[in-house]
C-alpha cells in the first residue's frame, strides 16, 4: 500500500497556508541520511516542522519531491510506518530545546563531546557486593571529573569506536 499524494498535499497547505515562512518539512524513510545528536540540535533551532510519516510501501514519490525538504532514517531496518521514528525525532529535538531541560542536564550526554557517558550511580553504595566507585564518593570534583572522562573514553573504545576520530 502506497499513501496517496492528494490527502498529503492538502493536509500540508492547510498548514502552511497561514505560516509566515515555510516549515522544514521532514519524511521519516529507511533512504533518508541517519539521525543523530548533531542532527537534532539542528532541527531544534528550526520554528516549524512537519515529520511526514509513510505506512507500509510508504508515500507517492510525486508529493514527497513536491514538498518534503529532507528524508530522515533513524537506523538501518524497516518498520511498518514512520510514526515511531517520528517519536523518536520528536523527544531528541525536544530536550535541545532552550528550557525543556536545565543545561546540566545535557552537557555531559552521549554524542554531546563525542565519547558516550560515563557510568551513573546512586544510592545505596553498596548494592549486591557492588560498590559506587571511591572517586564518586570523595568529594573531590577534579578527581571526578577526570575520572567521568576516562570512562567515557574507555566506554566509546570499546562499544562505539568509530565515533573516536
Amino acid at each position: 500500500m502506497v499513501l496517496k499524494p492528494e490527502p498529503i498535499y492538502d493536509a500540508y497547505r492547510s498548514i502552511v497556508d497561514g505560516l509566515e515562512e515555510k516549515p522544514k518539512v521532514i519524511y521519516l524513510s529507511p533512504r533518508g541520511n541517519v539521525f543523530n545528536q548533531q542532527k537534532a540540535i539542528e532541527l531544534s533551532k528550526e520554528k516549524h516542522l512537519i515529520l511526514l510519516c509513510g505506512h507500509y510501501e510508504g508515500v507517492d514519490q510525486r508529493v514527497i519531491d513536491e514538498i518534503v525538504d529532507e528524508e530522515i532514517s533513524i537506523g538501518d531496518y524497516v518498520l511498518t510506518g514512520g510514526e515511531l521514528p517520528a517519536m523518536v525525532v520528536i523527544d531528541a529535538i525536544c530536550r535541545n530545546i532552550e528550557g525543556v531541560l536545565n543545561n546540566e542536564s545535557i552537557q555531559d550526554e552521549s554524542f554531546n563531546n563525542g565519547l558516550l557517558e560515563y557510568p551513573q550511580y546512586t544510592r545505596p553504595e553498596v548494592f549486591m557486593g557492588r560498590r559506587v566507585p571511591d572517586v564518586l564518593l570523595s568529594g573531590h570534583h577534579a578527581n571526578i571529573e577526570k575520572w567521568r572522562r576516562e570512562q567515557s573514553e574507555k566506554i566509546t573504545r570499546e562499544r562505539r569506536p568509530d565515533l573516536i576520530k
